[in-house]
């Protein structure tokens, strides 16, 4: 049997074709809902919650997060600001200086729990901590807080 020469093919092929190669990049990229992303911005929302419920309101959430992670609502009213290792420098450059904020990086893990370090900034300055979070029946709560230099 001959298959017909790949020019030949119908536009409905070619889409096809684009479409199973599509999908599959996503898959592989971890862009579809892997369970670290879901872990990661279940993180990020628990450690935003007690930051907001300790230390009170911002006026904007920085959040850093990897190029293949993806975003999702952590619970801010405001203004949030997903920072990638491409753009993070810049944004921080440019943002007025004026407006007060939470910048979350990136969850790391430590010894079965994960830590995320916390800035937080304003016209009155820029205080950084280091929240260490477990899991407990089911959710992430924050066990440690403690301030960094």
């Amino acid at each position: 049997m001959k298959f017909p020469s790949i020019r030949t093919w119908p536009i409905w092929v070619w889409l096809l074709v684009m479409l199973i190669f599509g999908s599959s990049a996503a898959c592989i990229s971890g862009g579809l809902g892997d369970a670290e992303n879901q872990r990661n911005n279940a993180l990020r929302r628990a450690a935003l919650a007690y930051e907001l419920r300790t230390r009170g309101e911002a006026d904007e959430v920085l959040v850093d997060f990897g190029h293949l992670e993806w975003r999702d609502n952590l619970g801010f009213a405001g203004r949030t600001v997903w920072l990638s290792p491409f753009a993070r420098e810049e944004y921080l450059a440019l943002r007025d200086p004026q407006r007060s904020y939470i910048y979350l990086h990136s969850p790391q893990q430590e010894n079965g729990d994960f830590t995320i370090e916390v800035e937080r900034g304003g016209p009155a300055g820029i205080r950084r901590h280091r929240l260490r979070l477990r899991i407990q029946d089911a959710s992430w709560v924050v066990v440690r807080d403690e301030a960094l230099p």
